[in-house]
């Protein structure tokens, strides 16, 4: 921009806080005179921050930037539309969920390394490797510990694998109770019951660490090596750089990760196509009371392009949102992000509605039970309804 006549400068806020507190200090930052022009955060916050007036609508600027429609992938800009048509937020990164699995230790313990076929599948491979390890097989974020998480890396993933729907478009109602919801609940039921559950760990203040860190690493903090429980987990693309790649970034680096780590779809409940998780990771929002829309735009298209894009995707381990960036570096040289990209045209996903953080609390809530030993997965679902429907209000829901 200055190249073009104007000087822009940009002044950056950092902070290090959890996202509950992120949330909170955005909304009262937005409530005041003046928030920030240009912010990032989880698409799950679009929808009620939107409705609430704080973003600035950019769908005429979305449409008229040439790359939008030519290059970001179609689900992502599908993504960014809410209930009023209008879109309120530009994709900052894509994200593909997956169950990712310690391919050595299933090889020595003799389990199939093949994508599983059905749920039943899958849990008969849990079975036998609980069997001959005596330790817990999955992780699945559940209970109210891991926050959003538990749906957003856990449940939905479960919930899509039955064809069930959770948010009735032509009624606008969250769909509180169904034969689908029943049969996610069941399938935690089931996992908890036979003991294939890290549930110690799932009830720590910090679920992750237990879990994907020390679990799926085999060592602690301090270096020292524990047994590998669980090595199968539901994990994002950004596993392989933020989790565990090598150090600085990697929080608990695994020594030669792509040999020993290998990836799986999500099996379905009935055997159908298997499937991965498609959407965006982040969002760039744009306040409604910015004195500098033009500018921050330009912002955000200078960010979502070429090497700025490259390096932010390649930092976190993230796919880039649109198309043209698989042969500039660094991202040029993470294969394994690229092969992940192009499954987000194929992935299935769910679109936040208003209400979501309702939902999320319920499955946690739901979920907790189940971990505590309270409920079966029939029990976990009745329970499910009643607080989504306490959450949200009984207009708000529907059974199907």
């Amino acid at each position: 921009m200055t190249a073009a006549g104007k000087s822009v400068k940009v002044n950056l806020t950092c902070d290090v806080v959890e996202d509950e507190a992120f949330r909170q200090k955005v909304t009262l930052a937005y409530q005041g005179d003046t928030p920030p022009d240009v912010t990032s955060y989880g698409g799950s916050w679009v929808p009620d921050f939107a409705t609430a007036g704080y973003l600035m609508d950019i769908t005429d600027r979305l449409n008229a930037w040439p790359d939008w429609n030519a290059h970001f992938y179609q689900v992502l800009r599908d993504r960014t539309v809410q209930a009023d048509g209008k879109s309120y937020s530009m994709p900052r990164h894509g994200t593909v969920i997956e169950l990712f699995f310690r391919k050595d230790v299933l090889d020595k313990n003799g389990i199939s390394t093949a994508q599983p076929t059905s749920w039943d599948d899958l849990i008969t491979r849990l079975k036998d490797l609980h069997a001959k390890t005596k330790l817990a097989a999955i992780t699945i974020p559940s209970g109210k510990t891991w926050g959003g998480g538990t749906f957003d890396e856990g449940f939905i993933h479960i919930f899509n694998g039955t064809g069930g729907t959770l948010y009735d478009t032509s009624t606008n109602k969250w769909v509180v109770k169904s034969q689908a919801l029943t049969d996610a609940f069941n399938f935690y039921g089931t996992l908890q019951a036979d003991g294939l559950l890290p549930t110690k760990a799932l009830l720590d203040p910090q679920p992750w660490q237990p879990t994907k860190y020390d679990g799926f690493t085999g060592t602690t903090a301090d270096g020292k090596a524990i047994p590998v429980a669980p090595p199968i987990t539901t994990q994002g693309s950004w596993g392989w750089i933020y989790d565990w790649g090598p150090g600085p970034i990697g929080a608990r680096p695994i020594p030669d990760l792509l040999t020993k780590v290998s990836t799986w779809a999500f099996p379905t409940k009935a055997g159908g196509q298997p499937f991965v998780w498609a959407a965006e990771d982040w969002m760039w929002t744009i306040s409604a009371k910015s004195q500098h829309p033009d500018e921050a735009f330009e912002l955000l298209k200078y960010l979502n392009t070429g090497t700025a894009l490259a390096e932010d995707v390649s930092a976190v381990g993230n796919l880039a949102p649109r198309d043209d960036i698989q042969n500039v570096a660094p991202y040029s040289d993470k294969p394994y992000l690229i092969a992940m990209e192009k499954l987000l045209p194929t992935g299935k996903s769910f679109k936040a509605q208003v209400g979501i953080d309702k939902i999320q609390q319920a499955v946690g809530d739901a979920t907790e039970q189940i971990l505590l030993g309270k409920m079966n997965g029939d029990q976990a679902a009745a329970y499910f309804t009643q607080q989504a429907t306490d959450l949200l209000g009984p207009d708000a829901v529907e059974s199907q």
